[in-house]
């Protein structure tokens, strides 16, 4: 298939739009670093924590469907800004709020309604502006600005919490994602022309149920048992991540100084291995890179039950940021891929959604494991259910190209959007 040229008017919006997302990235870096010791320091249980990290993935299983959903009727742009304030006012919230499961379980809530909108919006804004030959390189820029954020904001954190005090910490997030929003807002531009964009319910009854299902049919069997792949995935994963800190501080040993260069080892993995990872994408297919990340993910979740030092956790951290790196922007690709323009938004946002809800049942589930058996015990589970994914998609799912669904969504539109 010929490539086609994408005007450098569209490019440099798509460069615009993955700088705006950098501060966003920083802040969500160190939200599984700092919030579960925030909040246990205010006494909440490994349980009650796992419940606060999924409640804010449950909000975004909501948040990312409707506004790739209704992002496919009316544009990306100002969906996608208006998460980003939300965002943004939760942080301050944090530090001016009373400090009780019920605060903190609202405004978890409210967290992940705005931040998860941006992940779904910025690969269909992505996938809107390259053709299918261009999108793993261009779609790794997005991993670039997740691992650039992952290593700024986990060495950052440690000098802006003062002993028990966290506000500097929430103050200094929330400021530096007003920055996200007011770039999204003046340097962004639409990506989806309005001739493009699905036609909207004229029933004037919004989002119906017959119209949810049809569109849940118009996605395709492929990209269905894909998300089924990414549900079993997902689900063993966030099983640990959400109390990784936690594991850190309580089996590793690590103060919070320390914890931070864990954390941001995977920044600097994203930084080098997203490029790699895009042009593998592009260069062998969507499936083998996908499997080869999965097959990583498998060796670092076991390699966690068998540490014998410090150096044991940098080693093993870095085959899991290799894995995750590689992992997500092959799914964010396939996804892409699998998905006809008019409902790429809605595609995009049942991802989310599925591996949001999928974050949910495993931060809850995780907590609960962790109190009675053991972080081992975990690590193993997720081990598990990611050999599981690999075989669904290595039986299943074909490449795409082999789908037929990117022959006629390969053309970039021909110009940006002026409605911005």
């Amino acid at each position: 298939m010929a490539e086609t040229t994408v005007p450098p008017q569209q490019r440099r919006n798509y460069y615009f739009l993955v700088l705006s997302v950098v501060s966003m990235q920083i802040t969500a870096s160190t939200i599984y670093m700092v919030l579960p010791l925030f909040f246990e320091q205010y006494g909440i249980t490994k349980t009650e924590n796992g419940v606060l990290i999924s409640i804010g993935t449950l909000a975004g299983v909501f948040s990312g469907l409707i506004a790739g959903k209704f992002s496919d009727n009316y544009g990306r742009k100002w969906f996608l800004v208006a998460g980003t304030a939300i965002y943004s006012i939760v942080f301050f919230l944090f530090a001016f709020l009373s400090k009780d499961f019920n605060t903190f379980l609202i405004l978890r809530f409210f967290e992940g309604v705005g931040f998860y909108v941006m992940p779904v919006l910025v690969a269909a804004m992505c996938a809107d502006t390259f053709p299918t030959g261009e999108r793993g390189r261009m779609m790794s820029l997005f991993s670039m600005a997740g691992g650039l954020g992952q290593l700024v904001g986990p060495l950052t954190a440690p000098y802006l919490i003062r002993g028990s005090d966290f506000n500097l910490y929430f103050l200094f997030s929330g400021s530096f994602v007003v920055i996200s929003c007011l770039s999204m807002a003046f340097l962004v531009k639409e990506t989806l022309p309005k001739e493009q964009r699905a036609e909207r319910d004229k029933s004037g009854k919004g989002f119906s149920f017959g119209g949810f299902w049809g569109s849940v049919k118009a996605l395709g069997g492929a990209f269905l048992v894909l998300l089924v792949a990414v549900l079993v995935y997902r689900t063993g994963y966030t099983m640990i991540d959400p109390f990784f800190s936690i594991y850190l501080k309580d089996v590793i040993k690590l103060d919070l100084s320390s914890m931070s260069y864990v954390f941001a080892l995977r920044a600097i993995c994203t930084l080098i291995f997203a490029p790699v990872a895009g042009l593998m994408a592009d260069r062998f297919g969507r499936k083998p890179t996908f499997l080869l990340g999965m097959v990583l993910t498998v060796i670092a979740l076991f390699g966690y039950t068998q540490m014998r030092g410090t150096f044991d956790i940098y080693l093993v951290r870095g085959i899991d940021a290799i894995a995750l790196v590689i992992l997500m922007n092959s799914i964010r690709v396939y996804t892409a891929d699998l998905l006809a323009p008019r409902v790429r938004g809605f595609g995009m946002g049942l991802y989310s959604t599925i591996s949001q809800e999928s974050s949910t049942v495993g931060a809850i589930f995780g907590g609960y494991v962790i109190d009675v058996l053991g972080f081992n015990m975990v690590f193993l589970g997720a081990a598990a259910l990611s050999a599981i994914s690999l075989i669904i998609v290595h039986i299943w799912v074909p490449e795409p190209s082999r789908v037929g669904k990117v022959k006629d969504e390969a053309q970039p539109p021909t110009h940006l959007s002026p409605h911005s």
